[in-house]
């Protein structure tokens, strides 16, 4: 939950609501936006159906391209670097990605 809060401050920028609040404005309501999907996702249940997994790297991708470089206690960039990379993985393979 942590890291999606810090995505959804650079997918957000404008905004000055927190992941939850944005979820009771309804802010990500396209479940075929991949971010949006992700920003709706549960974070212990459930899977990224395998043809999203693409679409969703590169989403990921282009939030990852504006943020800054980590700071001492910021793990955003890098989390999200790793879950790139899973992705990715899970595309090539034609694989979801579970939850549990």
């Amino acid at each position: 939950m942590e890291w999606r809060e810090r995505l959804h401050r650079f997918t957000a920028p404008d905004h000055t609501h927190t992941l939850r609040e944005a979820w009771e404005h309804d802010d990500y309501n396209d479940p075929s936006n991949p971010i949006h999907f992700l920003m709706t996702h549960s974070d212990c249940e459930g899977e990224i159906p395998a043809e999203m997994c693409g679409p969703m790297s590169d989403a990921l991708q282009k939030i990852v391209d504006v943020m800054p470089e980590r700071g001492t206690y910021d793990f955003a960039k890098p989390a999200t670097l790793r879950f790139i990379a899973g992705l990715r993985k899970a595309a090539a393979a034609g694989e979801t990605v579970d939850f549990h």
